[in-house]
């Protein structure tokens, strides 16, 4: 068993995730009852469903038990939603090309579109065929926008 922190063992599997092709969202282990819990959201373009959730657990498995010495841990992997509430940098980067609702301080209605980019404390959308900078400071809330869902968003 290999001794690490929870960052260390985040950094290992979102790499070996990605590596596979799938985002990883979210990534937290706790300790209950001497059992180790593991929770891990997780995104792919293509489509996150079951078959993704699976491949995912499989990869993060044999990684927990060796790192962690436990060798049965509780696993739980989920995909995001399909109206998630966007939060960190992480997953701003793994939804460009997807559509979402942004609440802002200036605009007091949802306003819908597709995220273009994100960056420099920027995020820009396509409304209406214009591409808009919001900054990230004014945003108050934002989420993907389950309207669209199932549309084609990345040219697929």
């Amino acid at each position: 068993m290999v001794e690490m922190d929870g960052k260390e063992l985040e950094k290992e599997i979102d790499n070996l995730l990605r590596a596979a092709g799938l985002d990883l969202l979210e990534f937290s282990v706790t300790r209950h009852r001497g059992k180790t819990h593991v929770r891990a959201v997780i995104y792919s373009r293509e489509g996150t469903g079951t078959d993704e959730c699976t491949k995912a657990h499989r990869l993060i498995l044999p990684r927990v038990q060796m790192r962690l010495g436990d060798q049965e841990p509780y696993i739980e992997v989920f995909s995001p939603g399909i109206d998630r509430i966007i939060r960190t940098e992480r997953e701003w980067q793994a939804f460009t090309g997807s559509y979402i609702m942004i609440l802002t301080s200036d605009v007091p209605e949802w306003r819908k579109g597709r995220l273009v980019n994100f960056g420099k404390g920027v995020v820009q959308i396509e409304m209406n065929e214009t591409v808009v900078d919001i900054p990230i400071a004014s945003i108050q809330k934002a989420k993907l926008d389950s309207s669209h869902e199932g549309e084609k968003t990345h040219g697929i």
